[in-house]
């Protein structure tokens, strides 16, 4: 059951940018009906000082992917069903419960995929703002339940998360790319949903944020099948960093991590991998497997582990 039913009833219930690819053999799909799946995923968050672990944090989500091949467009909804999420040091856990608090503002998501797998259209924006001023008005008010805060402090968070939700969920944001930065619709969404010839390159760069220092990043992607047998096929998808604004990122380190780890800057490393099962029979993720490492080396490492599983409906 969802725990997201603060909508129900109602009437009105780090950005990415998705880009073609190239060098991918087109290959046809024959799937003109209804799928539907069930996932499940973890998420693990890891950060080290030093080499020593300084916090971790773990998400878990339960979702409904609906694709339908039947139209003109590739129409995919998602829902997601349930959420959970645990932090170490305690002081981090009630800034995740108010994460998925927000979250569930987009329980609801409805797009149109371009020919590429990706989303190029999200058609229930409209829906997702009103929620969010509901939300905004009948459960932000205060900040009580930020209890490992003092009220000086859950004011000011609530300031900074009223700022920034009016700017995401507003007719103007392309919230579609702020989506693309779950590592759910990073993963799903893809190129194996109109092919199964999943190798090549990105012909245009993607620009993803920087989780240390709140950067665009530029990098590319290369895709590489690496296993194929009667019922699933395999791929790997892995990035090279292009550009970064190093001046910058180490300005910010300076300011903000050198006095706390009391080293200076060496190098900044970014590192996206993944691996996906996909199943021949109904062109759906069967399991997924993502890290992403970002890092001054030697210094501060920040990791993100990734799984999803399909499970029954």
């Amino acid at each position: 059951m969802s725990r997201f039913k603060f909508f129900e009833g109602d009437d009105k219930i780090e950005t990415v940018k998705s880009v073609p690819l190239t060098d991918i053999e087109e290959k046809k799909l024959d799937t003109t009906y209804l799928r539907n799946a069930r996932y499940r995923s973890e998420q693990q968050i890891i950060t080290k000082h030093n080499g020593n672990v300084v916090s971790h944090g773990v998400l878990k989500h339960e979702y409904l992917l609906s694709i339908d091949d039947s139209q003109t467009d590739l129409i995919a909804s998602v829902t997601i069903t349930d959420a959970y999420g645990d932090y170490n040091p305690e002081m981090l856990k009630d800034l995740i419960q108010l994460g998925l608090l927000v979250d569930s503002v987009r329980h609801e998501q409805k797009f149109k995929l371009d020919n590429n797998g990706r989303p190029k259209e999200l058609t229930n924006q409209a829906d997702m703002i009103s929620n969010w001023m509901t939300l905004k008005t009948m459960q932000l008010k205060d900040g009580k339940f930020l209890t490992n805060f003092n009220s000086d402090e859950q004011k000011e968070i609530l300031k900074e998360v009223n700022l920034y939700c009016d700017t995401v969920f507003s007719e103007k944001y392309p919230m579609m790319d702020e989506l693309y930065k779950n590592l759910f619709h990073f993963t799903v969404f893809d190129c194996y949903l109109k092919t199964s010839e999943v190798s090549g390159k990105e012909k245009t760069p993607t620009e993803f944020y920087s989780n240390m220092f709140n950067l665009p990043i530029t990098i590319e992607f290369v895709y590489n099948k690496v296993d194929d047998s009667e019922m699933t096929y395999s791929y790997e998808k892995e990035s090279n960093l292009l550009h970064v604004d190093y001046d910058k990122i180490i300005q910010i380190y300076d300011q903000q991590y050198k006095p706390v780890l009391h080293y200076g800057f060496t190098d900044y490393i970014y590192k996206i991998s993944s691996r996906i099962e996909v199943d021949k029979k109904t062109n759906l993720i069967k399991q997924a497997y993502a890290t992403i490492t970002e890092s001054v080396k030697n210094n501060i490492e920040n990791t993100i582990i990734y799984n999803l599983k399909q499970v029954d409906l």
